[in-house]
């Protein structure tokens, strides 16, 4: 099998980028000269697929003057219609689902300008939106996929452990999710009421990263209590680490693989979903390589992190057990701050995933240490 899922993500990595780029609609420049009051420009597009959206992105060094941009069509008889003076930007404006029936007209009025501006106008292709949430689907599977060929050729050991890392794995996130839905909202509340907003995301984001350290980390070092033989050695802490690792992958990588059957035959809020999803990916270069990215780094980190938990057991040292309470901790601290900050659609997610990669080499290291010191 691994001759054959290493090939599929290099094609996947070099082909992406060229099927999931957006088509460039129009894109002008220009500089206005004193000698012209007023100067008009009309640029007609047509989509080239139904229920696409339009992105916006206009730029103005005028030194005096003022700048309109009218656009309509694809079905609305104004979509836009933006008048600003001076030196001035917009960035990733997003409009639509539009139709490819109807094209789009844009009208660019230039009042007394002086100076130079540019416009661009990309479409956002719903087919190939729908592609990239799929593909995401399937790599983040395949890293699964991927880490299990390793530990198993690696370590020749059962795959019982995978499953007992796994059941593991869904203890803790069943009681963190039950205790997140019964008190979340009214603790989230109390601090930003008590603590301000610098407060209540700094104290919030650690205790949405406390959650997962009591409840993920907490469990596992409950069934360490129970099941003894889970830390006999270092194949088999490792093996539960990567059992409960995969086993999210693979969730969230099949949770993916729904969400692109939902919006393939849905109709009722798809379009919402879409521009939505729209407003994450402009910010959010090769947005479709996120999800892998993400769940090798989660994985890295859920398996050194109950290594050590297991190790702290065998060896009743429990400092290490701390040490792997963080590591949890402190990347679902970073996750929840994203979240309580409402940043996702306004940062590139590219910057959570570097905030996270310190964890990931970290647990490499935590991960040989183990095996070498079990």
């Amino acid at each position: 099998m691994k001759k054959y899922i290493i090939p599929l993500m290099y094609v996947c990595i070099f082909l992406m980028p060229q099927l999931l780029s957006g088509k460039i609609l129009l894109e002008f420049n220009h500089t206005e000269i004193p000698e012209q009051d007023t100067a008009i420009y009309k640029f007609t597009f047509t989509l080239s697929e139904n229920g696409s959206n339009i992105i916006l992105n206009l730029k103005s060094n005028l030194r005096n003057g003022a700048l309109n941009v009218w656009f309509g069509g694809g079905g609305y008889d104004v979509i836009g219609n933006y008048t600003d003076e001076g030196q001035f930007e917009y960035n990733n404006l997003i409009f639509g689902p539009l139709n490819s029936t109807e094209p789009i007209t844009v009208s660019i009025t230039a009042t007394d300008a002086v100076g130079d501006w540019a416009i661009t106008f990309t479409e956002f292709s719903r087919s190939k939106a729908l592609v990239s949430v799929f593909v995401a689907g399937i790599l983040m599977i395949i890293v699964c996929v991927a880490f299990i060929i390793v530990w198993k050729k690696n370590t020749g050991s059962s795959y019982k452990w995978l499953y007992i890392g796994a059941g593991v794995w869904v203890v803790g996130v069943t009681l963190k999710f039950l205790f997140a839905y019964a008190f979340n909202t009214p603790i989230l509340k109390y601090l930003q009421s008590v603590f301000g907003q610098i407060g209540y995301l700094s104290i919030g984001s650690l205790y949405i990263g406390l959650l997962t350290g009591v409840f993920e980390i907490g469990v596992t070092l409950v069934f360490a209590l129970f099941i003894k033989t889970m830390y006999e050695n270092a194949k088999r802490g490792i093996g539960v680490g990567v059992g409960a690792g995969t086993i999210e992958a693979l969730l969230l990588g099949l949770s993916q693989i729904g969400n692109f059957v939902v919006l393939m035959i849905a109709q009722s809020g798809s379009n919402q979903i879409m521009s939505a999803f729209a407003q994450t990916v402009v910010t959010t270069p090769l947005m479709w390589l996120i999800g892998p990215v993400e769940r090798t780094i989660a994985i890295l980190c859920h398996t050194s992190s109950r290594a050590l938990v297991l190790f702290a057991v065998a060896k009743r040292k429990y400092i290490y057990f701390w040490a792997g309470f963080l590591i949890m901790t402190g990347i679902d601290a970073i996750a929840g701050y994203v979240h309580l900050a409402d940043l996702m659609d306004k940062i590139s997610l590219w910057w959570v995933e570097l905030a996270l990669v310190p964890f990931a080499i970290t647990s490499i290291f935590i991960i040989k240490w183990c095996v070498k010191k079990w």
